[in-house]
């Protein structure tokens, strides 16, 4: 608490300080900082300096002059914004503590996102690099008064550079780095007539990997990507202008989803495949803590029969069952599979304006496409060795696919437009490797289609009073899956369902035979023939492989929207706005995995479905669900869920703006925001809604913007508070995400400066803190699910791959004892408690039996859950300082301008859980770029040296948390390596 009024005392006194020296300046400028920056934060022009919202904007030459290519450096120049990579192909944007922390198809962002004004709803946000940019505009806090839905966290704007009927010109940059690294980029504007032009600009990257993968001696993580981008602009009337934009993204290479995996050897780890206790680590992951359980000998013996025992891969009792270590250096890895990257985007926008005499008329409009297609090593690394087991050779159909020692693991289509749903991998033949050791691979693709359009009256009368209207509709449909195959999942499908055929056949030869009136010797040679037949053919449970099947997820969305602004005073003005969103939403999904397995054992697989399909079946869809449209088709082994809502809100904003000199601005605002709900993939766990809420935010915010000086110093300072409700965050629990909706409360400060003491100095500093505190909230964390208690009892399901805690009763002693793991005097639950490992499903369902005959209370829950009120917000560092610093230094007698720069970034620990663990957490960094550039100081052509990540700093910047049963592991995405290099640039 002292901690927090003293910081408040500071920013007190330093927000009075710039009042009274902004109120003293008074005067015109002398000198202009930085050149003016035009913005349409508020939908209309307007000067930077005049916003009352804390925005951060930068043009083209500021972009260049910081080293700012991507999203990525952008984090380095803003207060309280952080970027980084996904694990499934996305990015993760947050401003002041807000973004998207959801894992779900019906997820959307909180930070919105714009180009040329117009929504975009799938951007490829870290694909791609900046080329051809009039300006960037990112905007702290909400606004969806005028941004519309989704905008809790902020906008980002990105202003293509136009084209221009006065005359041609254009320019072409190019450079030359470490890693192979090849960069062009360009434009050309060429006039057609006094009032029609058209601008071309692209860009082209070309580089080799950042990560050396010392198992196979390559190096992945490259870059091959290229984007064009046409505009045309046509001056229809003096008063009317029109622009059009059309752009294209590819890119095709080997990016690296994530940059390496970590796990942690302990005590725990034979069930959870990794221990959660302790500084990070790489060791290998136990597969027995993993859904690879599923092929040991006592899985086996569990589901199939004693007999069946020998087909296990191994044995629970063992010893450890772990691949090879990784490398300590977070730029090695050993993995066994190359990763693949495949990205598209298409855009075509639309910005049309009229000025009439008192208001003018805005038409935005847009549409895209977004594809999106990657392969990974899901585990991370390099998989144990195993050993084909000798019982094996007793199926000479699946023997055939093992033969030669090898272990095959399903294929599904890879390809930007998507999979065949139907494909049912080794068991149609289809097969994407095969090895000794164990793998898993996984796919994560997807397609959105989306177009918007917005119309806006802006109105501009002599009086006190003006407002703005406006009206906004957006559509967007597309499909996300993710998929993953494994050896254990093809070996448990094959083996299990060749087990399952040869009994079934058997069964049903000896019925026959004893039906015709014949003897019980001539059945059982029936029944010995006909599964001598089963095994030689092979057969398979479908799929063998995880899918998640999002084949459809649509959004329709229409506000209506408005603004009054009262001039109350020359320099007091009162904003209010209010805007309406009526948006539903809507998806339809199915989750595959050994569904008819499952469905068997459950006693739910629809009469006449057969439980296994032989090897050689092209497809299973019609299996799964022939009628995909409709949700409840009749005998759909699993069916698909079709689910849809509305999601209604109303949000709105106040300011108060008083602005006393030319030099200062004083804004206190209150907004309301909202992001919509959605919907929680299908899942396993109990008592899992089927929606999340929606997210509602109320801001509060003040500030100052000024010119100190006598115009040399820019100093714009800010101060908020967030009352948060429903903040939407997301845990991994057997193979699905969990998405919570939490409450919260933000406060902070932010200041940005700029200081130019003398014509040839620049100064630039941005500074930021961050309070973030969960509210009354509880959950089990899914990595730790005994919470670190000694009176319960870790178990691993050795089915599903997953985990779940065994409580205890006053007076209880420990369930899991001796007999195999039976509780004494309960001979009759034999295999349904093997300690520690079990069948958590089986368990829970007897719990009641377990209680009865012991005189226990135990019961069965899937974690223990942890208090996290007070624990700090995800991707929330508490301070952020970035500086840069240039010098213009005349060379031969001025002809000449030597620019050295240098710019450097710190920021603070943070957390990416809201278990806010040792192993969750991102350490504090720095970052520093420096470029010597040189030029003729009136020509037009310069060159220039580059340095990024001057230290090398191979800084984590996120962190993902596997599911159960991949082992609890966790994916790291790491700050790209120190780059260096040369580059040339004219312009015409």
């Amino acid at each position: 608490m002292k901690q927090t009024c003293g910081l408040v005392s500071v920013a007190g006194r330093l927000l009075s300080g710039v009042a009274l020296g902004a109120l003293a300046a008074g005067g015109a400028m002398a000198q202009s900082i930085r050149d003016e920056i035009v913005v349409t934060s508020q939908r209309t022009e307007q000067s930077l300096q005049d916003v009352p919202i804390a925005v951060s904007a930068f043009d083209g030459a500021e972009l260049q002059d910081r080293q700012m290519e991507s999203f990525q450096d952008i984090q380095f120049n803003i207060p309280n914004f952080q970027f980084s990579r996904t694990q499934f192909t996305n990015s993760a944007v947050s401003i002041r503590g807000i973004g998207n922390f959801l894992v779900a198809a019906s997820s959307e962002n909180a930070v919105s996102v714009h180009v040329n004004d117009v929504f975009i709803s799938s951007p490829r946000l870290f694909e791609t690099e900046f080329f051809d940019i009039e300006r960037i505009e990112i905007l702290r806090g909400p606004q969806g008064t005028l941004f519309g839905r989704n905008a809790t966290g902020g906008v980002m704007n990105v202003i293509t550079a136009k084209a221009n009927p006065d005359q041609v010109e254009g320019y072409v940059d190019a450079e030359y780095g470490n890693y192979d690294s090849v960069k062009v980029h360009g434009a050309v504007n060429v006039p057609l007539a006094d009032t029609l032009a058209v601008r071309l600009a692209g860009t082209t990257i070309q580089r080799d990997g950042y990560t050396e993968n010392v198992w196979t001696g390559e190096d992945i993580d490259d870059r091959d990507i290229y984007a064009l981008r046409g505009s045309a602009r046509w001056l229809a009337t003096d008063d009317t202008t029109i622009d059009f934009t059309a752009s294209y993204m590819r890119e095709e290479d080997n990016r690296a989803r994530w940059q390496k995996q970590s796990c942690n050897a302990g005590p725990l780890q034979p069930l959870l495949g990794c221990d959660p206790n302790g500084p990070r680590r790489f060791d290998g992951v136990d597969l027995r803590g993993t859904i690879a359980s599923n092929v040991s000998a006592e899985t086996f013996g569990l589901i199939f029969g004693p007999s069946t025992a020998p087909f296990g891969l191994f044995s629970l009792a063992g010893g450890p069952v772990a691949g090879e270590p990784q490398p300590d250096g977070l730029r090695q890895v050993a993995m066994d599979t190359t990763p693949k990257y495949d990205a598209e985007e298409t855009v075509f926008l639309l910005n049309a304006k009229h000025d009439f005499e008192n208001f003018s008329v805005k038409i935005n409009a847009g549409w895209g496409n977004s594809k999106i297609a990657t392969r990974t090593d899901f585990d991370g690394g390099v998989g144990p060795e195993l050993t084909v087991p000798a019982a094996l050779a007793t199926m000479p159909g699946v023997f055939a696919l093992y033969s030669d020692g090898m272990f095959p693991v399903s294929d599904f289509d890879l390809g930007i437009e998507g999979p065949n749903n139907g494909l049912v991998g080794v068991i149609g033949g289809h097969v994407q490797s095969r090895s000794n050791r164990y793998q898993a691979i996984d796919l994560s693709i997807g397609e959105s289609d989306y177009w918007s359009v917005e119309g806006i009256v802006n109105t501009d009368f002599d009086g006190p009073l003006n407002f703005l209207i406006g009206a906004n509709r957006i559509e967007s449909n597309g499909f996300a899956d993710y998929a993953v195959a494994s050896t254990s999942l093809d070996y448990l499908a094959l083996v299990g369902g060749t087990l399952t055929a040869m009994g079934g056949a058997a069964d049903a030869a000896a019925a026959a035979v004893l039906a015709s009136g014949g003897s019980p010797a001539d059945a059982a040679a029936a029944a010995a023939a006909a599964s001598a037949a089963a095994a030689a053919q092979g057969f398979g449970f479908y799929k063998p492989y995880f899918f998640n099947d999002t084949d459809d997820n649509f959004l329709d969305s229409t506000s209506v929207f408005g603004e009054v602004y009262f001039d109350i005073t020359d320099t007091l003005k009162l904003t209010g706005g209010v805007r309406h969103n009526w948006d539903t939403k809507g998806l339809r999904d199915r989750g595959d995995l050994l569904d008819s397995f499952i469905a068997l054992i459950s006693g739910t697989l629809p009469a006449g479905v057969p439980p296994v399909v032989p090897l050689g079946t092209p497809s299973v869809r019609d299996l799964l669900d022939a009628d995909e449209l409709n949700e409840g088709t009749p005998g759909a082994v699993n069916d698909f869920r079709v689910i849809e809502d509305d999601f209604d809100s109303t949000t709105g904003r106040a300011v108060l703006q008083w602005t006393p000199t030319d030099n200062a601005q004083f804004y206190a605002s209150w907004t309301r925001g909202f992001k919509p709900g959605g919907f929680n993939p299908r899942t396993l766990v109990p008592g899992v809604s089927l929606t999340f809420e929606p997210e509602v935010i109320n801001a509060y915010e003040a500030g100052v913007k000024s010119t100190l000086a006598n115009g040399r110093l820019m100093a714009n300072l800010t101060g908020f508070y967030y009352d948060y409700s429903g903040l939407q965050v997301s845990r991994i629990v057997s193979r699905t995400s969990i998405n919570d909706n939490v409450d919260a409360t933000i406060w902070g400060l932010e200041g940005e400066f700029v200081w130019r003491p003398i014509d040839a100095l620049t100064f630039n500093m941005n500074a930021s803190y961050l309070n973030t505190e969960v509210g009354e909230f509880s959950a089990f964390d899914p990595h730790n699910p005994t919470a670190g208690r000694t009176d319960v009892e870790l178990v691993a399901d050795i089915i599903a791959g997953s985990n779940c805690v065994v409580t205890r009763g006053a007076g209880d002693g420990p369930l899991l004892l001796a007999n195999g793991g039976t509780p004494t005097g309960v001979p009759a639950l034999d295999g349904l408690i093997a300690s520690p490992f079990s069948v958590c499903s089986s368990l829970e369902g007897n719990i009641a039996t377990i209680n009865a005959l012991t005189g226990g209370s135990y019961a069965v829950v899937g974690g223990i859950e942890q208090d996290l009120e007070g624990n700090k917000l995800l991707g929330a560092p508490e301070f952020k300082i970035a500086g840069g610093v240039q010098y213009d230094i005349p060379v031969s007698g001025g002809r000449y301008t030597l620019t050295p720069r240098v710019d450097a970034y710190y920021q603070s620990e943070m957390y990416t859980t809201l278990f806010n663990t040792e192993q969750d957490r991102v350490d504090g960094y720095a970052y520093l770029n420096a470029q010597l550039r040189f030029a003729p100081t009136d020509g037009n052509w310069h060159v220039r040296f580059f340095m990024q990540n001057v230290t090398d700093n191979d800084a984590v910047t996120g962190i993902y948390r596997g599911d159960q049963s991949s082992g609890t592991s966790k994916n790291l995405f790491i700050l790209e390596p120190r780059r260096w290099g040369f580059g040339v640039g004219m312009t015409f």
